[in-house]
């Protein structure tokens, strides 16, 4: 009964580059595990491709015999019976075609890779360097004279003065950036705090008096000082003017202004 192997390879005569080309295009084709050849199906497909080209009058190669030589030995020594003796320390006779197979296939990949480079290479045009020989020319020197030069240089100092931005210098003052720190209001606070129960935060943050960054950085000062439970705040309604009053039990010199700004 004929294998399942043997009637799914339908011998198409085309070009191989040698015997392990159509060797792996067998395995291929039939799908067969390159670790475990089955020598017998493979073989007779083999010879049948090699009878073929013979019917056709197509000259074989050498090598494409010795390949054929090749595997009915392997399938040869797979049929024979071996000693019970020696199964144990017997190799298997495929082993080394597995090997060259392994190995052609990893050539094979790497031409494949080859070519699609040279297929896409194939599109990019190069140009040669060229040398380029520019012709300089010599300034012949020109002799001048005194007032030359002094209407040369006096062009050159109009021409500076022009370039020159008038408004430099108030630029400069409206990039240097106001320094104000929360250490520096707090202790602002603890200070109008010890004269005084009470105040009103417009009276010492004013916007008509401070910027904004110090009445800002002042409401700051309020909020850690009331976190702190040293002050109380007191707002009656939204927008309506903020209280600040010292609690009875609290000593506002003792308060680590320097730890706080640290904090935050």
């Amino acid at each position: 009964m004929e294998s399942v192997l043997s009637k799914a390879c339908t011998i198409k005569i085309q070009n191989f580059e040698g015997p392990f080309d159509l060797l792996f295009h067998l395995i291929e084709k039939n799908k067969i595990d390159i670790y475990d050849i089955p020598m017998n199906e493979i073989t007779d497909q083999y010879m049948d491709y090699l009878f073929k080209m013979q019917e056709l009058d197509l000259e074989i190669a050498s090598e494409f015999i010795l390949m054929a030589a090749t595997l009915l030995h392997i399938k040869s020594k797979l049929l024979l019976p071996s000693p019970k003796e020696n199964k144990e320390e017997e190799v298997d006779p495929r082993e080394e075609l597995v090997l060259k197979l392994v190995e052609y296939k990893r050539y094979k990949k790497f031409s494949q890779i080859l070519k699609e480079r040279e297929e896409d290479y194939r599109k990019v045009f190069y140009k040669q360097p060229e040398d380029i020989d520019f012709k300089t020319e010599e300034d012949e020197p020109i002799e001048l004279s005194y007032y030359e030069i002094k209407r040369i240089y006096v062009d050159l100092i109009e021409r500076n003065e022009k370039k020159t931005n008038k408004n430099t210098g108030k630029m400069t003052q409206i990039l240097q950036h106001e320094k104000v720190s929360l250490k520096s209001k707090i202790r602002e606070v603890i200070k109008t705090l010890l004269n005084k129960t009470f105040f009103r935060f417009s009276d010492i943050f004013s916007l008509k008096t401070k910027s904004k960054l110090e009445v800002v950085t002042g409401f700051l000062a309020v909020l850690e000082l009331a976190k702190l439970k040293k002050i109380n705040v007191i707002q009656n309604k939204n927008f309506s003017e903020i209280m600040v009053y010292k609690c009875e039990d609290s000593n506002l010199e003792d308060v680590d202004e320097e730890k706080i700004a640290a904090e935050n």
